[in-house]
């Protein structure tokens, strides 16, 4: 289940319906282009790491700024576990 104070970050949706399986893609996309350091933090919790960077790797709707910022984040903790 979404946190509730999370509801700000899908303010344009049902934010009741949503489910964590069914729109996996939409949760990961919205908390990487809105989310907070709790959010972020959270979305590492619920979903794999592979499944985030899919999600980054395939979004039409994450930006250009935040998909730069995720990738130096991504490479840099990948350089820390060698």
């Amino acid at each position: 289940m979404i946190p509730q104070n999370f509801k700000k970050y899908f303010w344009d949706t049902d934010f009741n319906s949503l489910n964590i399986e069914k729109h996996k893609k939409y949760i990961i996309e919205r908390i990487l282009e809105l989310g907070d350091d709790e959010a972020v933090k959270w979305l590492n919790n619920v979903f794999k790491k592979d499944e985030i960077i899919n999600t980054l790797k395939t979004s039409r709707t994450i930006s250009r700024k935040s998909l730069n910022f995720w990738n130096l984040i991504i490479n840099a903790e990948s350089r820390r576990l060698e």
